[in-house]
């Protein structure tokens, strides 16, 4: 895993200065001003060539973002309000992509991307495992959801058909669905 660089070796406070002044369209020359009035010194201040990997690296992971959301956004408004299993396989597709662009990007030659080791792709995999294993547990849960709503509604049916058939005189249909309306909502 190679050395930490300068500017990621600074504080947090540094570093989101750093990202806050570029996304306010600052150029790297008022950056350096700006980190030198916070009081870095000539051992701490990066280089400008440092700070311009740096700057490039988070306008890359933030092209990426919002890539991948646009890309997610599209996919869900084009299924419309998709089934749980095929909401489950649509995230596994984008984190599959972004594994597939991080890996494509650490092994390019000269590429200024993210560099990934063993380590980091197993942390990758594993992070892709368990969105999977939440996405079933999310699939269970609506499924036992839904059985309970099933079985709490035909048990009020019976009761409706139960009071139908002691009625002395038949429910017309709109007392009926009125009835089982109320039964639903707890009213009766």
């Amino acid at each position: 895993m190679p050395r930490p660089s300068k500017i990621d070796r600074l504080p947090a406070e540094v570093r989101e200065a750093i990202a806050r002044l570029r996304e306010d369209g600052h150029t790297l020359d008022e950056i350096l001003v700006h980190l030198h009035k916070m009081g870095l010194d000539e051992d701490g201040m990066p280089s400008r060539s440092g700070l311009h990997r740096h700057v490039q690296e988070i306008e890359y992971l933030s092209e990426l973002v919002m890539t991948t959301r646009a890309t997610s956004e599209a996919l869900v408004r084009r299924l419309g309000e998709a089934p749980e299993g095929r909401q489950a396989r649509l995230n596994i597709e984008l984190m599959h992509g972004i594994v597939t662009k991080l890996i494509a990007a650490s092994g390019a030659p000269n590429a200024d991307g993210v560099k990934l080791d063993a380590k980091q792709v197993a942390f990758l995999a594993k992070a892709m495992n368990d969105l999977s294993k939440a996405q079933a547990s999310d699939v269970a849960t609506t499924l036992r959801l839904r059985k309970d709503l099933q079985a709490e509604m035909e048990a009020k049916l019976k009761e409706v058909e139960a009071e139908v058939a002691d009625a002395e005189t038949p429910l017309s249909p709109a007392d009926m669905l009125a009835r089982i309306r109320a039964l639903y909502n707890g009213e009766g």
